[in-house]
């Protein structure tokens, strides 16, 4: 078997696993809900576990609600910032996906990492699979891979270490995620609703929630991984970035046409993106919004409860969805998505 530069094999011989992001694969297994006493599967794609001690907490968690756990081998490994080496990573990845005992796949925290398992990821077996995959900030990019290359639905949610080994668990969070996985009479009960800052008249738009972790869906523009989608309602978060920073990611989506095609932007958490106290200037980012809705033509709402923050609702990434607006009032919704 070839390998690529990185010391990857590559699966074709000649060339990566790049399918066309037209995503035209035909999806006969529908996703699979996670019922009470079927399996989640944890491994780390991206960032090492800097408190290996909370990978037991984050299990019993889990199991609390009535599900079994299953963690990869190698999940504590190191190499550099990631957990372990690219093969051991991608590895991990693809030995979850064919269990047909797991049920749902969720990274253990996020950090940088998973673009290096892109090209490499079997996009295919993963869709097939059936499974859910779950996880935000740097899962960012699985999402973006997946929809790009098989039109798959995943879920932008918790990780098992960041979400469920803290002190205590957030029932905000809890609530959001149990109920969009293993859905129930009263789980319309939690769809997301929360207020903006600005007035929006009363409306509805319809179209395809994505997005993320700003910095890396900028960072996958032009790449396969990165989705067509048009008309869709892009929700943001980030976390540590200067608000000039922000700003100039934004610009290069604006620049490139991706926001000009989009009905509606969505900002969740901006966690810590303040000016360093002794930058030249203190542009805020309230100031960056600001610009961005004198500029887009369609809705900036704000105040999203997703991103790095305890209380975090779950979007389903690619699934066709609702934004209702009426004054500062906000809410998403979408079609069923499991059985």
């Amino acid at each position: 078997m070839h390998k690529t530069k990185s010391g990857l094999p590559n699966p074709s011989g000649e060339r990566e696993r790049v399918m066309s992001s037209s995503h035209s694969l035909h999806l006969s297994t529908p996703l699979r809900a996670l019922r009470p006493g079927g399996k989640i599967g944890i491994c780390a794609p991206s960032g090492f576990l800097p408190a290996p001690e909370k990978l037991p907490i984050a299990v019993q968690r889990l199991e609390s609600h009535g599900y079994t756990v299953s963690v990869s081998e190698s999940i504590l490994d190191r190499e550099g910032y990631c957990a372990g080496s690219a093969q051991t990573r991608l590895a991990n990845v693809h030995q979850l996906v064919a269990d047909p005992s797991v049920d749902l796949v969720m990274a253990a925290r996020g950090g940088f990492g998973l673009s290096h398992l892109l090209p490499f990821i079997d996009w295919h077996a993963c869709a097939q699979s059936g499974k859910l995959f779950c996880g935000f900030s740097d899962f960012t990019a699985f999402h973006m891979g997946l929809y790009a290359q098989t039109g798959r639905i995943s879920l932008a949610g918790p990780m098992a270490v960041t979400d469920f080994a803290g002190e205590d668990e957030s029932v905000f969070h809890s609530q959001y995620f149990w109920n969009l996985i293993h859905p129930t009479a009263d789980s319309a009960d939690f769809f997301p609703k929360w207020e903006t800052d600005q007035s929006c008249s009363p409306t509805q738009l319809k179209g395809r929630l994505w997005g993320g972790n700003l910095s890396l869906f900028t960072h996958l523009m032009g790449t396969p991984w990165f989705p067509t989608i048009e008309g869709g309602i892009l929700f943001l978060e980030e976390i540590g970035e200067a608000p000039y920073r922000i700003e100039r990611m934004l610009m290069q989506l604006e620049l490139a046409g991706v926001l000009h095609h989009q009905q509606a932007i969505i900002l969740g958490a901006f966690t810590g993106c303040t000016p360093p106290p002794d930058a030249p200037s203190q542009y805020a980012l309230h100031e960056v919004i600001t610009h961005l809705r004198q500029r887009f033509k369609g809705p900036v709402v704000t105040g999203l409860p997703f991103g790095h923050i305890k209380d975090k609702v779950t979007l389903p990434f690619g699934a066709v969805s609702y934004l209702d607006l009426d004054g500062l009032n906000c809410r998403l919704s979408w079609d069923a998505l499991l059985p």
